[in-house]
């Protein structure tokens, strides 16, 4: 099980524990570094080093908190 955690703007009703979501992975530094996208658009992961890229790109969210300046943070469980 791998988790990461995804920066939400706007607080989405179908973003809740146990909902399931797909993610895109997009590549910086001609595909050195890759981040995540809850599709569509609704959430961003940090960066990483290719090295720690996804093996499965759908998840389950397992909690989602108030961060600062309003945004939510989304932390999403990977079966890998």
């Amino acid at each position: 099980m791998r988790e990461m955690e995804f920066k939400m703007e706007i607080k989405y009703a179908h973003i809740v524990p146990g909902a399931e979501v797909e993610v895109e992975e997009s590549q910086l530094q001609g595909g050195l570094v890759v981040y995540y996208t809850i599709i569509p658009a609704i959430a961003m992961s940090g960066n990483f080093p290719r090295i720690e890229a996804l093996k499965d790109f759908h998840g389950r969210v397992r909690e989602v908190r108030p961060g600062n300046g309003g945004a939510y943070f989304v932390i999403v469980e990977f079966d890998e």
